[in-house]
């Protein structure tokens, strides 16, 4: 008993026992909630930048893409006014009453495969080379109705005729010795602005003379 009254006497109030040290609580720093005024200073500038990054590769696709189907637009041209060519002059016929004729800038004569017509048939064409300040351009006419196909890209053309033999003229008939009706083929060249020379050629598909009929006198 007076070891127990010993113990109680020799506690403190607050249940500590003296030469034993009350153990202090750490208090935790609190953390600051959001951005300082530099970070967000830090975090709009980036920002900025990352949006006016994004307008300057806008622009500049945008700029690209309108080239290419510029580009494309021509490119689909040139190709449609080669086969319009090239299916008008494969096709053209030796008609007697109206002669082939063909300079180095324009031809005429008649097709069997017209473009512009929706009936085929014998029909009159001509082609035509036009150089303008702004470039050069195809005319197709088909018996009155005309159509401008421009050629991106060319500073100059010409046309240029061809007999059996290869021998090139610039004009048809040639102006020497004796021809056929129609040349064995014919080759548009065509000069770009860097220098480079392109070539359409076109052989003549069928006769190249007009098909003779002799009638035989009736006897009595």
């Amino acid at each position: 008993m007076a070891a127990a009254s010993a113990d109680s006497a020799s506690a403190r109030p607050d249940g500590s026992r003296p030469g034993h040290s009350t153990p202090r609580k750490t208090e935790v720093p609190k953390l600051q909630s959001g951005l300082t005024l530099l970070e967000m200073i830090v975090v709009l500038m980036i920002a900025g930048m990352a949006l006016a990054l994004g307008f300057q590769s806008l622009g500049q696709w945008r700029r690209a893409d309108t080239a290419i189907s510029s580009m494309t637009g021509q490119a689909r041209q040139a190709v449609l006014t080669q086969h319009w060519l090239h299916d008008s002059v494969r096709s053209l016929t030796p008609v007697e009453d109206v002669p082939f004729q063909g300079t180095d800038s324009a031809l005429s004569g008649i097709s069997l495969n017209p473009t512009l017509s929706s009936q085929g048939g014998a029909t009159s064409v001509a082609w035509r080379i036009e150089q303008a300040s702004d470039g050069t351009s195809l005319v197709l006419d088909e018996q009155g109705t005309a159509t401008t196909m421009a050629l991106p890209g060319v500073v100059s053309a010409h046309f240029a005729y061809y007999d059996p033999e290869g021998k090139e003229s610039a004009q048809w008939p040639p102006p020497l010795g004796v021809a056929d009706a129609l040349p064995m083929s014919v080759a548009l060249f065509m000069t770009t602005h860097t220098g480079d020379i392109r070539v359409w050629g076109t052989s003549i598909a069928g006769i190249r003379n007009p098909v003779v009929t002799l009638y035989e006198l009736e006897r009595d």
